[in-house]
């Protein structure tokens, strides 16, 4: 996924430690074999070429993805959307040539999305997604971490290490606390406060550590779906939320449209809090 994995187990021994690690790191890119847009080989690349008005099977990772993501779609109003991937391909191309793409080839890339237009089916053979539109291009990097921090901690809590943290740059899957601890420390710079969290995803997204400089703007790597406009530079936010999945996705639609307006989105049923402007976060036992 293109990041740096971290794992802290607290195991009986080490070599159950390493063998829960390995089965970790081969899960993960599993996911990443299905989730990544910079893998030519990956399941949502080979989508790219699905003829529109078609449906074809799809593997249970994608759907457990798609559904997931359809879901804060239908919450955030259309703020966060995979089906973005020909405008994430083309403010790469804009943030390599330092130039801002010109208005058509925006509105040409934002009318090849829209998550409505994909429709997940049960089919006999499994999972099936139908296209109603164009072929898709999905762009998971707002959520796929989060997912595969989730199916990471998974692992190792069916193994008996519910003890353990994992983190895909930045994107937490967090577990039981420590021992001798009430919890995971989560210390966040230029923050006053240190959270202290267990059993949740933690996630951070916006644009301290990844922006791209354009025309002699400077603006956040996350783009707005609904517009197709890179967003304006917001800083960092963080979120805590009963799953890493929720976390990411909903860091990054607080990204979009700031976290005042994603506050005013969230279920209020749901557990999530929103944190503004840090920078950074190291995560100690």
């Amino acid at each position: 996924m293109g990041t740096r994995a971290n794992l802290v187990i607290h195991a009986h021994d080490q070599e159950a430690a390493e063998e829960a690690a390995e089965a970790v790191f081969e899960r993960v890119a599993a996911i990443e074999d299905v989730l990544s847009d910079w893998q030519l080989d990956s399941e949502v690349v080979r989508l790219r070429a699905m003829p529109a008005g078609s449906s074809i099977v799809i593997s249970h990772d994608l759907d457990k993805a798609l559904a997931s993501s359809f879901e804060i779609s239908l919450a955030s109003g259309g703020a966060f959307d995979v089906t973005c991937g020909r405008l994430t391909h083309l403010w790469r191309g804009a943030k390599q040539a330092g130039r801002l793409p010109s208005r058509d080839s925006i509105e040409e890339a934002r009318a090849g999305g829209g998550w409505q237009q994909l429709e997940r089916i049960a089919g006999q053979d499994g999972p099936m997604l139908q296209s109603q539109s164009g072929s898709p291009w999905l762009d998971f990097g707002g959520i796929g971490k989060g997912m595969a921090a989730d199916e990471a901690l998974d692992i190792l809590q069916n193994r008996g290490l519910d003890r353990s943290l994992v983190d895909l740059g930045g994107d937490m899957a967090i577990g039981s606390p420590p021992p001798g601890k009430s919890g995971w420390r989560i210390e966040a710079l230029n923050q006053e406060r240190t959270l202290v969290v267990s059993q949740c995803g933690v996630a951070t997204s916006g644009s301290t550590e990844q922006f791209m400089l354009v025309d002699g703007h400077r603006l956040s790597h996350l783009l707005h779906p609904k517009t197709g406009q890179a967003v304006p530079d917001r800083g960092s936010f963080t979120v805590v939320a009963p799953t890493a999945t929720q976390a990411d996705a909903w860091a990054s639609v607080a990204a979009v449209v700031g976290v005042e307006a994603a506050r005013g989105m969230v279920d209020p049923a749901q557990e999530i809090l929103f944190i503004e402007e840090r920078e950074d976060s190291t995560a100690n036992p």
